[in-house]
């Protein structure tokens, strides 16, 4: 009785664990990248996908693959259905500056992360790095597009500036990999070029 006691102890605490894990919040690292993503199952896209360049690959980046996608606050466990597919977004982390993905050729991920911060940022960029092209939207405006074959680094591309709203802000990156190695990176700098860290990065969506 007593070893079954201590068992069912063991499975309430882990469960407890897990679920304070999901509802973590977290912290950029002290160079200010981000490491915990929201990502969707990756999706194909047609042979155009391996053609790194603009005419070939913009109507991916501006196609709706699903309703709002632009402007989706997903949340871990959630799924959206992609053509005939049902897709899962699932909570994602990495000790490095580069979140490498699972590799899948001619195909299409998007990363979300929510970034709340308590006073308003102005002049803000996002430094980058992306394998292979990619489009960065913050709060469903586009603030950069790239279109290359290359593999990722951190700090490859600098967005166009944009405003870090008080309160929380998404995140949202659309990453096309023609093939081989996939992935990204990701940090915001403040008008002066330093990284914002006094951040709190969550993947949990904001109350509606």
């Amino acid at each position: 009785m007593n070893r079954l006691l201590i068992a069912s102890a063991c499975l309430i605490l882990m469960g407890g664990i897990s679920a304070q894990a999901t509802a973590a919040d977290f912290k950029p690292d002290n160079d200010g990248y981000i490491h915990n993503w929201l990502l969707l199952t990756p999706f194909d896209l047609d042979e155009h996908a391996s053609e790194h360049s603009e005419d070939s690959q913009k109507g991916f980046f501006d196609k709706e693959f699903f309703p709002g996608v632009f402007k989706a606050t997903p949340a871990e466990g959630q799924m959206v259905k992609v053509g005939s597919a049902d897709l899962t977004w699932k909570a994602g982390q990495t000790d490095e500056a580069v979140f490498k993905f699972d590799p899948k050729d001619n195909s299409m991920y998007y990363a979300v992360t929510y970034v709340t911060t308590t006073e308003e940022i102005a002049g803000a960029v996002l430094s980058i790095g992306s394998d292979d092209s990619s489009c960065w939207r913050v709060n469903g405006a586009d603030v950069l597009r790239v279109y290359a074959g290359r593999a990722v680094e951190a700090d490859q591309d600098k967005s166009k500036e944009f405003t870090l709203v008080k309160g929380t802000n998404v995140i949202f990156a659309s990453v096309i990999n023609g093939g081989g190695e996939v992935g990204l990176s990701c940090r915001i700098l403040d008008k002066s070029g330093a990284p914002v860290k006094n951040v709190v990065i969550t993947l949990t969506p904001p109350a509606k």
